[in-house]
């Protein structure tokens, strides 16, 4: 039986869920706020998506999609373009790699691997950047972004949880 119209545009705007919600984060933590020095400790939001997506729907969380929202994360930060494209790729690929590893783990081995993989983000995050300003960036920012992302992991994790089920259900 041949889908209709409706049906072939639901699909698709369902299997577009992943994307939506990642690129929603990125506008969420680029939003400037009012608190000094945000921008250096806001938390990656994009990169908890990316983690649980590519676990849990790979299909739904390709590179070139990766790519695309650190070039959008770039750019929306003044940051210079790549740096986050770099890191987010360098990340997707661990975590897929542990792919099989992860899937069906509880939850507390889950944010221990996104623990771990934010180690490698933050150390990538901060090498890049100070390569690109020719001098050894200042740590303590880094490290509390990453201790802020990884303690807001929890929550982002339910709401994907809720996007996966309520969206995804029927689509593998």
């Amino acid at each position: 039986m041949n889908a209709t119209l409706l049906q072939k545009l639901d699909g698709a705007a369902r299997r577009a869920a992943p994307a939506t919600v990642t690129l929603l984060l990125v506008l969420i933590g680029t939003t400037p706020l009012q608190a000094p020095f945000y921008g250096s400790i806001a938390p990656m939001f994009a990169l908890m998506s990316i983690y649980y997506w590519a676990i849990h729907r790979p299909d739904l969380m390709p590179l070139s999609l990766v790519f695309a929202i650190g070039l959008v994360h770039d750019v929306l930060t003044g940051a210079p373009l790549g740096i986050h494209s770099f890191v987010f790729l360098v990340c997707h690929w661990i975590v897929y790699g542990q792919r099989r590893f992860l899937v069906g783990r509880a939850f507390g081995v889950l944010w221990w691997g996104f623990f771990m993989m934010m180690l490698v983000a933050t150390a990538l995050d901060w090498a890049a950047f100070s390569a690109y300003f020719a001098r050894v960036m200042p740590v303590e920012p880094a490290v509390f972004r990453m201790l802020l992302t990884v303690a807001l992991f929890p929550v982002l994790t339910w709401a994907f949880i809720r996007v996966h089920r309520g969206f995804l259900r029927q689509y593998g």
